[in-house]
C-alpha cells in the first residue's frame, strides 16, 4: 500500500473558488465531523486557509484506489472567526465505485472575551460506507480554554445541535430510515507540546441524544506530528467513531490509521 497525504496552501488561490470545488466533491469524513481538530492556533488576521490531498493505492490481490481532498478558509476579524470546511472522497475496488462521502461545514465564532467564545454552525454531508443520503445538523454553544502555557493547551466546549437523517434502509430494516433529533455536544481537547521535535494533539467528542442518553455517539482524533523544518511534518492520526445504535447492518465501532506528510502555509 503507498500512501501519500499533502498539503497546499489555498492563499495562492482566490478563497470562493477553493471553497466552490470543494462543495462540489464528494468527501472523506464521517457522519459525524469532528471540527476541533480542524482549528489552528490563532489564525492571522484576513483571509487564509489550506488544501489537503490523500492518495491510497493497493495491488495484488485487491486492487483498491481512494482519493480525497479536503480544505478550510479562515476569515477572521477582531470581532468573529469565521470557518467553512469541505470535504470530498471516492474509493474504487476494481472498477466499481465503492465508497464516497461529502461535506460541507460553516461556523462562526465570536470572541466576547478571553475565556469565553459563543458560537454556532451549520453542516451538511452524506456517506455512503454509513447508509447516509443526507445529514443536515445546527446548533451552538460555547468553547473556552480551560489550561494554557508553554506547554501547550487544553479546551472545552459544550452545545446543543438539531440534527436530521435519511439513511438508505431496506423495507425490513429496523432502524427508521429518517430521523431528527437533537443532541448535546460536548467536547475537550488538548495539543501538548513535549519538544521541538514532537507535538501531540487529542479532541473527544461526546454527543447523546437529549432525553435518551443510551443514543450515544463519541468522536475521538489522537495526533503526532514531528516536524521536519519551520512548513514540513510527519504525522500519525488515529480517528474512532462510535454509534450506539448504528444503522442495520453496520459497526458500532470504526478506526482508522493514517500516516501522511504536512505542508504548513
Amino acid at each position: 500500500m503507498i500512501r501519500h497525504m499533502l498539503s497546499l496552501t489555498a492563499r495562492r488561490f482566490r478563497p470562493l473558488t477553493v471553497f466552490t470545488v470543494l462543495a462540489m466533491l464528494p468527501a472523506g469524513l464521517d457522519a459525524q465531523v469532528n471540527i476541533e481538530r480542524l482549528r489552528i492556533d490563532d489564525p492571522p488576521l484576513g483571509v487564509s486557509g489550506s488544501l489537503s490531498s490523500n492518495l491510497t493505492v493497493q495491488t495484488g490481490n485487491t486492487d483498491f484506489v481512494q482519493v480525497a481532498l479536503s480544505g478550510r478558509i479562515y476569515n477572521v476579524t477582531e470581532a468573529v472567526t469565521t470557518l467553512m470546511v469541505g470535504n470530498g472522497g471516492i474509493g474504487f475496488v476494481g472498477r466499481n465505485r465503492f465508497a464516497s462521502s461529502g461535506l460541507f461545514h460553516y461556523r462562526r465564532t465570536f470572541a466576547v472575551s478571553a475565556w469565553l467564545s459563543p458560537e454556532w454552525y451549520g453542516q451538511a454531508n452524506y456517506d455512503r460506507s454509513q447508509n447516509l443520503t443526507f445529514r443536515l445538523v445546527g446548533g451552538g454553544g460555547v468553547r473556552a480554554p480551560v489550561a494554557e502555557g508553554s506547554w501547550g493547551q487544553l479546551a472545552a466546549g459544550t452545545a446543543l445541535m438539531l440534527e436530521h437523517e435519511r439513511l438508505a434502509l431496506p423495507d425490513t430494516a429496523v432502524h427508521a430510515r429518517r430521523t431528527t433529533t437533537v443532541r448535546s455536544s460536548t467536547s475537550l481537547s488538548f495539543r501538548v507540546v513535549p519538544s521541538d521535535q514532537l507535538v501531540v494533539t487529542s479532541t473527544t467528542y461526546l454527543q447523546p441524544q437529549v432525553g435518551d442518553p443510551g443514543d450515544l455517539r463519541m468522536l475521538e482524533n489522537f495526533a503526532l506530528a514531528a516536524p521536519v523544518s519551520d512548513r514540513l511534518s510527519l504525522t500519525v492520526s488515529f480517528n474512532l467513531r462510535y454509534d450506539s445504535r448504528p444503522p442495520d447492518g453496520l459497526a458500532t465501532l470504526d478506526t482508522r490509521l493514517m500516516t501522511g506528510v504536512t505542508l504548513i502555509y
